[in-house]
């Protein structure tokens, strides 16, 4: 059999050769040369096989015909085997069936980079050098820290807390056997964890070794050391070198008995109108006002008079330098009067006293004079210190005279501060304002307030956003001495605190925590022990009727005010609870407050909000809005009496003796003659045997003869019945009564 050639252009079958030799071109019949042709171009359209021709193993071409051989052939070749059957019919899969796969060109060199030759001898990279190769040291054997004592014990010595990794680095040992001993203790602990000292004496023992603690210093060790903030020391103008220190303006207060004229007066020296501006010509607020005289400054505060803002007075005498007691010359003194006085003594301030209306034609100045002296103010005409001047806010009279001698007594005084040193200042009034928050009338005590400073005012903190004088205008920066507005607090300051400007917002923020973290639990530690007396006051509170009360303000010194006042109502059958007091116009949330509580709203010189107007009347919650502290407290004490029972009394009216007992058809009637007073149907009566009541009932029927009637007069006589009974007795006594409700007083 033929095989099939790998190609057919450059080589020939076995058979086509036979077939030339045995027989020549010229002489082959024209059939088989033209058969021989289409077989040749058979072969040659077929393409190379797979793999190269096996000799006369491989299968014939697909439709080629068996040629005869008349040439005697060579001995036969082997039969081919199974294997290389099955080979040889692999190559007759054509390579154009096959999908052409596209490969990218293969660098020669990055393929011999890729996998070496197996010789070096056909390698044309020079071999690499031989790196020896260096084993790690061998880990460090931990060395034990210890010190032998005296008797040849081996000591450690470690400071708490104790830490596994630590321990095993003073013994000298790995952490693993440390943890694994402690599990031995019950203890699971990392190398990193701190573990008790009686157990790590008890590994010491174990070990050989004996711990000792080290007593740590105050503040050090592993743990984070706290920074400690402290708001700055206020500074000593005695301290203070005299190159630094400038003069102030002096902070002069007017005190005095209420309508006295002390708001009049301080109008007149600014020449403006407060007083107009105040409900009933009461001043009821705390105003810092600062006017120019020659070229220099003094700083004014007014405090109202009335009794109710005595804690308002004593915050305005503790800032001030100079105190004018305002006295009316046709009055005299006053109680008020003597309490500013006593605040002013108490501050330890200079005292000059004012009389005021001394053009009243009833004015009376040496009778005024003669008082002072009584109380320990002698005048320095009569011999004394205290300067007194006559003067009137109406007509002006002594206004000059008032202030030359004002600044004389503040160059006599020597008031200076250090502008430079770090900014304190006394708040003397806050208020809630619209579109600006919580807003404090300040007084500067020493330093320059400038905007954007940090600060804290008691237990809140601040940054100041804008600086308002008193008349009405934004500025920069306020010197030593003066008043103004500062906003930019928190939440609403309380009067009396003071404004200590710090280094940073940040430890501002971390101080105000700290207060109000410690006022807190200052609220959460009283401790409430139970006594047979405080068991016995509180059923007795718990029976008692209580005016529960919301209360509203304008500003926090009213607050404070108002609400002294109304704790100060005492009784013994009615309490008075403030539920909520705050500065501010009164809410929604004010009357939802009020509604769950069953309580009242009480506004001072504020207004209702259109929401809570709305809602009040939604939740029928009573609103009483007042501008007269007087009005307040007045219909407050007619409140809680309205809540009072009455208190209810008989009253005797007349009396009956029963002659005789009559048998009617529904029971018995008593025949009786009025002795006293008189018989009234529509009262309550009792029947009297031996002095003793036997009944105590209301009238069923009232007769005269056969009429019935309201009421019998006195000699008259009559039927009585009264409602379930009919055991009367001749000589019985009828007594008639009526009750009376009588209103209960505080």
């Amino acid at each position: 059999m033929s095989s099939k050639p790998s190609s057919a252009k450059k080589s020939k079958s076995p058979t086509d050769e036979v077939v030339e030799a045995a027989v020549p071109a010229d002489s082959a019949p024209p059939k088989k040369e033209a058969k021989g042709k289409v077989l040749s171009l058979i072969e040659e359209k077929k393409p190379r096989s797979r793999g190269p021709a096996r000799g006369g193993n491989a299968l014939p071409p697909l439709g080629a015909k068996k040629v005869e051989e008349p040439a005697p052939q060579p001995a036969a070749p082997a039969k081919p085997t199974l294997d290389e059957r099955k080979a040889a019919a692999l190559n007759l899969f054509e390579d154009d069936d096959k999908p052409k796969v596209r490969r990218r060109p293969v660098d020669e060199n990055a393929q011999q980079n890729a996998l070496p030759p197996i010789s070096l001898l056909n390698d044309p990279t020079p071999p690499k050098p031989i790196v020896p190769i260096v084993h790690a040291p061998p880990a460090e054997v931990p060395v034990p820290e210890f010190e032998v004592s005296d008797s040849g014990e081996k000591i450690i010595h470690l400071k708490p807390p104790i830490v596994v990794k630590d321990l095993a680095d003073k013994m000298g040992l790995k952490p693993f056997k440390i943890i694994s001993e402690l599990i031995a203790f019950k203890v699971f602990a990392s190398a990193d964890k701190a573990i008790d000292i009686e157990i790590a004496e008890k590994i010491c023992e174990k070990h050989g070794f004996k711990l000792e603690r080290d007593k740590r210093e105050k503040g050090g060790g592993v743990h984070k050391v706290e920074e400690v903030i402290v708001e700055p020391v206020a500074q000593v103008v005695e301290e203070v070198e005299e190159d630094k220190l400038e003069l102030r303006a002096p902070i002069i207060t007017f005190m005095g008995h209420v309508d006295h004229g002390k708001t009049s007066l301080l109008d007149a020296l600014r020449k403006t109108q407060v007083t107009a501006g105040e409900a009933g010509g009461i001043t009821q607020h705390i105003g810092a006002y600062c006017i120019w005289h020659n070229g220099k400054p003094i700083t004014f505060i007014d405090t109202p008079g009335h009794a109710a803002f005595s804690a308002m007075r004593a915050r305005g005498a503790n800032v001030t330098d100079i105190v004018v007691l305002v006295i009316a010359a046709d009055d005299g003194i006053m109680p008020q009067t003597k309490e500013a006085l006593s605040h002013a003594k108490a501050a330890k301030v200079q005292l000059m006293v004012a009389l005021n209306k001394c053009d009243l034609p009833t004015a009376n100045v040496l009778r005024v004079k003669s008082q002072l002296q009584d109380i320990g103010l002698a005048p320095v005409d009569w011999g004394g210190e205290i300067e007194v001047m006559e003067v009137s806010a109406k007509s002006g009279l002594g206004l000059d005279n008032l202030l030359e001698t004002m600044s004389l007594q503040a160059e006599v005084l020597e008031l200076k501060a250090d502008p430079k040193a770090s900014p304190r200042a006394t708040v003397i009034e806050s208020s809630m304002v619209a579109g600006k928050g919580p807003v404090a009338t300040v007084i500067i005590g020493q330093g320059t307030l400038k905007v954007g400073q940090p600060f804290i005012c008691g237990p809140l903190w601040g940054k100041v956003k804008a600086i308002i004088n008193d008349r009405g205008e934004s500025i920069k920066e306020v010197l030593p001495g003066m008043p103004c507005e500062v906003i930019g607090f928190s939440d609403m300051p309380h009067v009396g605190d003071e404004v200590v400007v710090m280094n940073n917002e940040r430890d501002v923020k971390k101080l105000s925590e700290e207060r109000l973290e410690e006022i807190r639990q200052k609220k959460l530690n009283v401790p409430r022990r139970s006594t047979l007396e405080h068991l016995f006051a509180s059923i007795e509170d718990s029976n008692k009727k209580a005016l529960k009360v919301v209360l509203k303000c304008d500003v926090q010194g009213s607050v404070e005010a108002v609400a002294k006042c109304l704790t100060d109502i005492k009784s013994d059958k009615c309490n008075l609870d403030i539920l909520h007091q705050e500065v501010g116009a009164i809410n929604e949330s004010d009357v939802l407050l009020a509604s769950a509580s069953d309580a009242i709203i009480i506004g001072f010189n504020v207004k209702v909000e259109n929401k809570a107007l709305v809602v009040s009347k939604r939740e029928t919650v009573q609103i009483k809005l007042y501008s007269i502290i007087y009005e307040l407290i007045d219909q407050v004490k007619e409140a809680m009496a309205g809540l009072l029972d009455p208190i209810t009394r008989e009253k005797v009216i007349g009396h009956a003796r029963v002659k005789q007992v009559f048998k009617v058809n529904k029971g018995f009637v008593g025949g009786s003659v009025v002795t006293d007073g008189v018989m009234n149907r529509k009262q309550r009566a009792r029947v009297l045997r031996g002095g003793q009541a036997v009944y105590d009932g209301g009238f069923e029927t009232l007769r005269r003869f056969t009429d019935e009637v309201n009421e019998v007069r006195n000699g008259m006589e009559c039927g009585i019945k009264l409602s379930g009974f009919s055991d009367y007795e001749e000589n019985d006594v009828i007594e008639c009564y009526e009750l009376e409700k009588i209103a209960q007083t505080l």
